[in-house]
């Protein structure tokens, strides 16, 4: 099928691309279905575009790609909600904030997302430790070891490209 978007035009969605997410996202609860977007020239990022409402996509990035020893601590019913039987079966994202400069793009570690994509389902749920941020430095252990080399605060180039390419 085709749907509209607002970012990326008329795209093709095959049914099998949909991922339901039974709760929505929070603050977006009325939207429940998704399609993770690729595209080469941007990666490690992917959007998370809603079929539901065609101006509603979240950039979204691995954890360990911010955070190296990022962990979730999953329970029996996280993993019932999304039909896994180990956390093996699941991808693990969080989403990101834009900006303008580099080293103010964040990510929220505290409310990741996961998905099961063989059986397309998705949940988004909150860690209450306090352990982790909503609005964590994408760059943060990056930019804090790197200083130590450089006298500039920079993003790795390749990540630098593909968030300006996203602001």
């Amino acid at each position: 099928m085709k749907i509209q978007t607002s970012r990326f035009g008329e795209i093709e969605v095959e049914e099998n691309q949909i991922i339901t997410m039974p709760s929505g996202l929070i603050g977006f609860s009325e939207n429940r279905h998704f399609v993770i977007r690729e595209d080469e020239a941007a990666s490690p990022f992917r959007w998370l575009q809603s079929t539901d409402s065609n101006g509603l996509a979240f950039v979204m990035i691995e954890p360990h790609v911010s955070v190296s020893n990022y962990e979730l601590e999953l329970s029996r019913e996280h993993l019932n909600k999304l039909k896994a039987e180990s956390i093996e079966e699941l991808k693990a994202y969080v989403l990101v904030t834009m900006a303008k400069k580099m080293e103010d793009v964040t990510v929220n570690l505290q409310g990741p997302l996961l998905f099961n994509l063989e059986k397309r389902l998705g949940l988004q749920f909150i860690i209450a430790d306090n352990k982790y941020s909503t609005r964590h430095s994408l760059f943060g252990e990056k930019l804090t070891k790197d200083t130590s080399k450089s006298s500039a605060k920079t993003a790795p180039a390749e990540v630098q490209q593909a968030v300006s390419e996203k602001v």
